[in-house]
């Protein structure tokens, strides 16, 4: 803007200094160009997509729209909305699944080796992962590749054994458990992740514990497994069936290992009565039981009494000494001898309490034995007694005779006297 100003510093009306002539020296104007508003323009809308699942809840259907011309100036700007979608319709979800293992058959006798099946059954469901579905008839599968979870090799049968009485076999093995880290919590230590299953002994007869194989456990790398902290906790049981010690992982789960298993928490007030007795402590169970290398002597109304060491009889390998055949403490009722660096012979528990409290069926045996002996011992005293004695009426019917003379008679006589205490007596009388 172009201003009139006075010697003073003042601004005056402008025909002051036109009347004067003075010269401009500032350009008043210059040409530009105004731009027209242009509006965004979109393009319409593209067909839907395909659904993204052909069955199920969680299926989606997508479209998406481009920009044909930008705004400009004071134009309409464009929508930022360039895709939409939405759900697909809901159709179920069809699959084949194997039924449940059948038991074990055996042809023509009561144990052994036989065979088990299982079936191939359709099933239906929302396709969400919460719950398997409904079995439906086989007929709504069949368009359905033949296939069980992406394998297309279907066993409908394979061999088993039935255990006969006294033999133990392991059970099936158990579902993969979720992943975990292994780590130092708090440290900032990861040794990676893994997850494992096992499969548990299962025994008809506790007497065969020690010949069953141990329990089996496999392990397999993963990702994405969680790094937990195990602590020990303890607290009362009032109307609960939570132990009074247990270990629990920090995410609140209960469970068996993990925390450290020297110095847990000192509390008996679980088991009642409380186990007072020496080398007895309160098990998980909420029952007095004995340390290891003691067995349990319960009393007459299922309490323990006592705990009794456990005689053990080491039997020598090849290695070792005839004279190594001994007795000695049990330091775990459960495991093979290593008392010894690289002995490897099996060792006889001369326990006579089962877990139950009960005496085993050995200790039956050998009272059995024992009694039998007994009557043998006696029978032979009886009889040797018996003959003594008819050796003896025959000696004195001989010396009565008018001449005099004993056949039995010198060394002979007197060794089958001696074999009993009162033909002894008579002898030595007559």
């Amino acid at each position: 803007m172009l201003d009139c100003v006075r010697s003073d510093g003042k601004s005056v009306n402008m025909k002051f200094c036109e009347e004067l002539n003075l010269e401009k020296k500032w350009q008043m104007n210059i040409s530009c160009v105004v731009e027209c508003p242009v509006n965004c323009q979109l393009s319409e809308w593209s067909a839907w997509s395909a659904c993204s699942q052909t069955c199920g809840l969680e299926g989606k259907m997508w479209r998406q729209r481009a920009v044909v011309q930008a705004s400009q100036g004071d134009g309409r700007p464009c929508s930022p909305q360039m895709e939409q979608w939405k759900p697909c319709p809901v159709r179920p979800c069809y699959r084949w699944q194997y039924s449940p293992w059948s038991e074990c058959r055996v042809e023509n006798v009561v144990c052994g080796h036989g065979t088990r099946y299982r079936n191939l059954t359709c099933y239906v469901s929302d396709g969400s992962r919460e719950g398997e579905g409904s079995l439906v008839d086989e007929e709504l599968c069949n368009s359905l590749k033949l296939a069980v979870d992406g394998d297309t090799e279907i066993v409908l049968k394979e061999a088993c054994n039935l255990p006969c009485p006294g033999e133990c076999y392991l059970l099936e093995w158990s579902d993969w458990s979720s992943c975990v880290s292994v780590c130092a919590k708090g440290a900032g230590v990861d040794f990676g992740s893994v997850q494992v299953r096992s499969r548990a002994v299962l025994a008809q007869e506790p007497e065969n514990l020690q010949l069953c194989p141990d329990q089996a456990w496999e392990s397999q790398p993963c990702t994405g497994g969680q790094c937990y902290e195990y602590k020990w906790f303890s607290g009362g049981r009032q109307n609960s069936t939570r132990p009074s010690i247990w270990c629990q992982r920090s995410d609140g789960l209960n469970v068996t290992g993990g925390c450290p298993p020297m110095n847990p928490p000192v509390d008996n007030s679980s088991c009642d009565p409380l186990c007072l007795m020496p080398k007895s402590f309160c098990s998980e169970a909420a029952v007095c039981v004995c340390e290891e290398g003691f067995t349990e002597v319960l009393s007459p109304v299922g309490q323990l009494d006592q705990c009794a060491p456990i005689p053990i009889l080491e039997i020598p390998t090849a290695g070792d000494k005839k004279g190594d055949v001994k007795t000695s403490r049990a330091i775990n009722p459960t495991l093979p001898s290593t008392l010894q660096p690289g002995r490897s012979g099996r060792t006889w528990y001369l326990q006579p309490y089962g877990p139950d409290g009960k005496l085993k069926m050995w200790v039956y045996g050998v009272a059995a034995g024992a009694f039998v002996l007994l009557i043998f011992i006696v029978s032979m005293i009886y009889l040797a007694c018996s003959s003594c004695a008819k050796v003896h009426r025959s000696l004195k019917a001989q010396e009565s005779d008018a001449n005099g003379t004993a056949l039995w008679m010198g060394q002979n006589a007197h060794e089958m006297i001696y074999t009993c205490p009162d033909c002894q007596e008579h002898a030595q009388s007559s």
